[in-house]
C-alpha cells in the first residue's frame, strides 16, 4: 500500500536504427541465477513451481530488439495473448516487443500451439530458453500459463532482463483451480474483480467463481425483476466486459445465484415467493441474516419455480462464455424445520415423497434442466443430503461443490466434485482473523497437510472466500487474508505434494510478487517483488525472550505467525536491523504487524534506515502505519545497501512502549 516503487529503467537501443526483420506486423525479477561453469542452471523462481526443469548454461536476454513471434498457424488464436504479453513486458521490464509472425531468432520470444510431449492436458506448455525463448502450449491456455512463467522468471532473476537457460515442461495436477469470492454479502468494485482475475492467472489458476447473491443483496442486473436488485450491483455490461477480460487471461467465470435459501433480499422485495412458515422463513440459526424473515423461497410454488428459472435464464444470457451456472441450494433449513412447515409437508404428501427433503432435490433437478437447456452445466453446493434423508438425488451431470467434508466421498458416489472444504480452504475473516479461529485459512497446515486428493471425479479445488460480517470492512482488509491462501492453493493444485514446510514457499511467493498492473495505492496491499530472505540475519536494540519468544530472527523467518518483540522493560524508540548478506539494490521495505491478535508493539511512527556497514545509518523514509494488521510497503528511492532497518518511534498500543514485527521484507529494485 502507500505509494509504489518505480518500475525498472526502460531498455533503449544504442542507436535509433531498428534492423529489418522478417515477418508480418500484427499489432507490444527474474529467473534463477546462472550456474557456475559446467553446472546446469537451477529452475527459475515461480509460483507455482515448475513440474519439470532441465537446466542449461548461460542466460537468455530480453533486449530492445526482442520480438514476440507468433507461429503463422496460431496468429488468430494467439494475437490477443501476444498483445497482453507485450504490454506486461513494457510495464515490468521497460521494453515493448514488436509482434510479428514467422520464426523466432536470437533474443525473440516465440509463441505457438502444438503438442507438448511428456505433459498432460490442454493447459500444458513447454518453454525452452536458448538463443530464443520458445513457448509451445497445448492450447491458448497453455501458452498463457507459459507467459506467466516468463514474466515471473524475469522478475525474480538476480540479473535484470535475463533468464537462466533451460527447458520447462509444465502442466497442472487438476483441471479446476481457483477461488470463490462472495460478492453477495459484500459488494466488491469491478476493478478489484479484474485485479483478482489477473492475480489468479498470475498463479495459473483458471476459475473465478462469483457468489453473486446472498441474504442482503442480489447483485446482478435483472430486466425482468428490477425490484430484487441491490443498489450496489453489477450491470449486464459490466459482467459481460468482466467475462471478456477473464477470457484474455484464460480464466473462466462461474456465476452463482444462491437459491432458494439466503434469499432475504429477494423475499423482502417479493414476499409472495417466500415460505410463510416461521421455521423456513426465519430459522434463527447462526447464519447471518437468518433471523430477518424471508430466508427461504417457497420452492413448492409454481410461481417461485418460474421465477427461479427466469433468473437462471437471465444469468445464462449475461455469461455467454461460461460453461457453468451455479444455483447455490445450500443452507436451506434442515429436516426438523422442514417438517415444521405445513405447506412443505403438504407438498411432500401431494407428491408422494417419503421424505420432506425430496422437494429440495426436485427443485435442484428442475433448475438443472433449465441450465442444460441453455447449453451449460449446473453447479450446486453440497447440502441436500446433509443430516437429512432423501429418496431421490440430484442428476449426476451436476457438479457438486463439496464444503462440509473433503471431496473424496462425493466423487465415490459418481458426482463430478470440486473441493472447497470448510476449514482448510475457507477464508472468512469476518468470523476469525487469527490462527485457530473459525474461518481462518492457516497456510502452514493447508500447505503441509491437506491432501488435495487426485482421483476420478475430483475436478479440482478452490479457495472459498466468504464475506460474512465484513460489510463495513475495507476491501484492503478483506483482501489481505486471502493473498497467501490463494498462492498456496495455486501451488498445491499445480505441482506440489503434501508434506512440505510452507516457509520456503513463502520466500518464493514474496520474490514472485503480484501481477501487473499493481493495485492502486491505498486500495489494497501490493507486492512488487521482494528479495529472498535466504542468508539474512536480524538484530534489534532489544528483544523479549523471557515472557515470549520474541527474538529478532523471528522477523525474517518467512513465518507470518512468529514475531520480534522488544524487551518488555525497554522503551521506545526501538530498531530492527537486517544484514542482507551482501549489497543489494532496494526500493522499499514491507512491514507486517504481529498476526496473533495482539496490539502491543503495533508500529505507528517509523523511520526506514539503510547502511553500508551496519554502523553508520542514513534515513530514507519516515511515516506512520495505520492501526490494523495488514502489511504495508514503504517505497524509497532506489538505493544500494547491505543493511536495512525499521526504527519504531511510537506504537498504536496504549502504553506506547513496545515494538513488534512479524515480517520485515525488502523490495527489490532494478
Amino acid at each position: 500500500m502507500m505509494s509504489r516503487p518505480a518500475r525498472r529503467p526502460r531498455l533503449r537501443l544504442a542507436s535509433l536504427l531498428v534492423p529489418v526483420v522478417a515477418g508480418v506486423l500484427l499489432g507490444g525479477t527474474l529467473g534463477a541465477p546462472a550456474a557456475r561453469a559446467g553446472e546446469a542452471n537451477p529452475a527459475p523462481v515461480t509460483v507455482p513451481s515448475l513440474r519439470s526443469w532441465q537446466g542449461g548454461q548461460g542466460s537468455w536476454e530480453l533486449t530492445p530488439r526482442t520480438r514476440i513471434v507468433i507461429a503463422p498457424s496460431a496468429v488468430a488464436e494467439l494475437r490477443t495473448t501476444a498483445r497482453l504479453l507485450a504490454g506486461e513486458l513494457d510495464a515490468q521490464e521497460g521494453v515493448r516487443p514488436l509482434i510479428v509472425s514467422g520464426t523466432p531468432g536470437g533474443h525473440d520470444i516465440g509463441l505457438r500451439v502444438g503438442d507438448v510431449p511428456g505433459a498432460a492436458g490442454r493447459e500444458a506448455y513447454r518453454f525452452t530458453l536458448e538463443d530464443a525463448a520458445r513457448l509451445t502450449g497445448a492450447s491458448r491456455e497453455g501458452v498463457i500459463h507459459g507467459t506467466r512463467t516468463l514474466l515471473q522468471a524475469l522478475r525474480t532473476s538476480p540479473r535484470a532482463h535475463s533468464i537462466a537457460r533451460g527447458t520447462a515442461t509444465d502442466w497442472p495436477l487438476f483441471g479446476d483451480r481457483g477461488q470463490m469470492l462472495d460478492v453477495g454479502r459484500k459488494y466488491f468494485p469491478v476493478d478489484y474483480l479484474k485485479q483478482q482475475i489477473r492475480q489468479s492467472a498470475w498463479y495459473k489458476l483458471n476459475t473465478f467463481h462469483l457468489h453473486l447473491s446472498d441474504w442482503n443483496g442480489y447483485r446482478v442486473e435483472s430486466a425482468k425483476y428490477p425490484e430484487i436488485v441491490a443498489e450496489q450491483h453489477y450491470t449486464t455490461g459490466e459482467l459481460r466486459d468482466l467475462e471478456d477480460y477473464a477470457e484474455q487471461y484464460g480464466v473462466t467465470i462461474v456465476p452463482e445465484i444462491d437459491l432458494p435459501g439466503h434469499s432475504v433480499a429477494i423475499g423482502t422485495a417479493k414476499p409472495e415467493l417466500s415460505f410463510s412458515c416461521e421455521s423456513m422463513a426465519r430459522p434463527h440459526t447462526s447464519w447471518e441474516g437468518s433471523d430477518l424473515g424471508h430466508w427461504t423461497l417457497d420452492y413448492t410454488k409454481p410461481a417461485t419455480r418460474a421465477f427461479a428459472r427466469d433468473l437462471v435464464e437471465e444469468v445464462a444470457d449475461i455469461f455467454r462464455k461460461s460453461p457453468y451456472i451455479h444455483v447455490g441450494t445450500d443452507e436451506v433449513p434442515l429436516e426438523a424445520a422442514q417438517k415444521a412447515c405445513p405447506e412443505l409437508v403438504a407438498y411432500q404428501k401431494a407428491k408422494g415423497y417419503p421424505y420432506v427433503g425430496d422437494a429440495l432435490v426436485e427443485f435442484i433437478n428442475d433448475l438443472d434442466r433449465t441450465v442444460r437447456d441453455h447449453g451449460k452445466t449446473t453447479q450446486v453446493w453440497q447440502w441436500w443430503d446433509y443430516q437429512q434423508p432423501t429418496s431421490i438425488t440430484p442428476d449426476k451431470r451436476i457438479v457438486v461443490n463439496e464444503w462440509l467434508s473433503s471431496p473424496e466421498g462425493r466423487a465415490a458416489k459418481g458426482y463430478r466434485t470440486i473441493g472447497t472444504q470448510d476449514g482448510p480452504l475457507y477464508v472468512s475473516p469476518g468470523f476469525g482473523a487469527t490462527p485457530g479461529s473459525y474461518g481462518f485459512f492457516d497456510i502452514r497446515t493447508t500447505y503441509r497437510d491437506y491432501a488435495f486428493t487426485q482421483r476420478d471425479g475430483i475436478l479440482g479445488y478452490r479457495v472459498a472466500r466468504w464475506s460474512d460480517h465484513t460489510q463495513t470492512f475495507p476491501v484492503s482488509w478483506v483482501d489481505y487474508f486471502a493473498r497467501r491462501p490463494l498462492a498456496v492453493v495455486a501451488e498445491r493444485t499445480w505441482a506440489t505434494p503434501a508434506g512440505s514446510d510452507v516457509r520456503p514457499f513463502l520466500d518464493r511467493y514474496d520474490q514472485v510478487g503480484d501481477a501487473l498492473p499493481l493495485p492502486v495505492a491505498g486500495d489494497i496491499g501490493n507486492n512488487p517483488g521482494m528479495l529472498s530472505q535466504t542468508g539474512w540475519t536480524a538484530t534489534a536494540t532489544s528483544q523479549e525472550t523471557t515472557g515470549e519468544p520474541g527474538q529478532a530472527s523471528r522477523a525474517v523467518d518467512n513465518d507470518p505467525y512468529t514475531h520480534w518483540h522488544s524487551d518488555y522493560s525497554a522503551a521506545l524508540p526501538q530498531q530492527l536491523s537486517i544484514d542482507l548478506g551482501r549489497e543489494q539494490h532496494i526500493s522499499g521495505i514491507r512491514y507486517m504487524p504481529r498476526q496473533d491478535g495482539g496490539t502491543n508493539g503495533r508500529v505507528k511512527a517509523y523511520e526506514v534506515l539503510v547502511s553500508d556497514d551496519g554502523a553508520t545509518w542514513r534515513k530514507v523514509a519516515t511515516g506512520a502505519f495505520p492501526n490494523d494488521r495488514t502489511e504495508y510497503v514503504v517505497p524509497v528511492a532506489p538505493v544500494t545497501a547491505r543493511h536495512v532497518a525499521l526504527r519504531a518511534l511510537s506504537e498504536h498500543g496504549d502504553q506506547n512502549r513496545f515494538a513488534a514485527v512479524a515480517e520485515l521484507d525488502v523490495v527489490r529494485a532494478r
